[in-house]
């Protein structure tokens, strides 16, 4: 195993489960991602064969929010029971995933999360602010945020800019104070942000540096387009805090590898990316 990847999608349309249910946000998405058609039409096996390929073990994102299209709790859960049987069934290819749900789903809400903890084996809430209407910060996440804490699971929190344009807000997104006030609040709580934080490098790079409990992951956007100055602080001070993320299927690995080993990245901090930080923050033996 060479890569861990913090996030790989259900997009293809064989899956029983896609991540996107609404139709006409799928089609937006792979217009905008430029996919291929022979990458989202995979099969399950397919998927894991080329994760084999590429010596690569990742994570899904489970759940549904309700932007894409998931608003019946019962489906949510069939999904995730059914994400908890392919990280069962492949191994070698799947360690976990990201329970993805609507706070305002409440107490049941909190019930399923705490399902897919204890039984299924996932990580924490996947927190997307701008995707849900509620920015990280509001006291609606926090006993999201005390029962990962509590179970000793990290969280993702989503930050920069997203590919569903102009339907939902950005200001959500920023770092400063979002994900910032959560760090604060939540010490104990391990916070992996998820996306390239574009517009918002330089206030992701203050939160990387001042918060110990916090890492960012880099999905979504080939390396090539990272400032200059994000780049330098990749190479020194925060090399200890960025992980890989890709996107599959919407983006492949092959473009991506070669993006991150085009930008003058020091090769200790290129493994470190790949595979070392999320190693030892996951607590991996893999």
């Amino acid at each position: 195993m060479k890569v861990i990847d913090l996030q790989i999608n259900l997009m293809n349309r064989q899956s029983k489960w896609p991540l996107i249910k609404d139709e006409q946000l799928y089609a937006e998405l792979t217009k905008h991602f430029k996919s291929p058609p022979i990458g989202l039409n995979k099969s399950e096996e397919e998927m894991v064969q080329e994760l084999r390929d590429y010596e690569i073990k990742g994570t899904i994102l489970g759940g549904g929010w309700k932007v894409l299209g998931w608003n019946d709790l019962g489906e949510i859960k069939a999904r995730n029971d059914y994400i908890g049987d392919l990280q069962r069934k492949y191994s070698d290819a799947y360690f976990g995933f990201w329970v993805g749900i609507d706070p305002d789903w409440g107490h049941r809400g909190l019930q399923e999360l705490e399902r897919c903890i204890k039984d299924l084996g996932s990580y924490g809430i996947a927190v997307g602010g701008s995707l849900t209407g509620v920015p990280a910060n509001d006291k609606a996440w926090y006993p999201y945020y005390d029962l990962c804490s509590s179970a000793g699971v990290p969280v993702k929190i989503w930050v920069g800019i997203l590919a569903i344009k102009g339907k939902v807000p950005l200001w959500t997104e920023n770092p400063i104070p979002y994900v910032d006030d959560v760090a604060l609040k939540f010490p104990d709580l391990k916070i992996i942000c998820a996306h390239h934080p574009w517009p918002f490098d330089q206030e992701m790079a203050a939160v990387l540096i001042h918060h110990p409990n916090v890492y960012n992951e880099q999905h979504g956007t080939s390396p090539k387009y990272f400032s200059e100055a994000f780049k330098r602080e990749i190479n020194s001070r925060i090399q200890d805090k960025i992980m890989f993320g890709s996107e599959y299927p919407q983006l492949g690995y092959e473009m991506l590898f070669k993006a991150w080993e085009a930008q003058g990245y020091k090769p200790e901090v290129l493994e470190k990316i790949y595979r070392g930080n999320a190693q030892r923050v996951l607590g991996l033996e893999i």
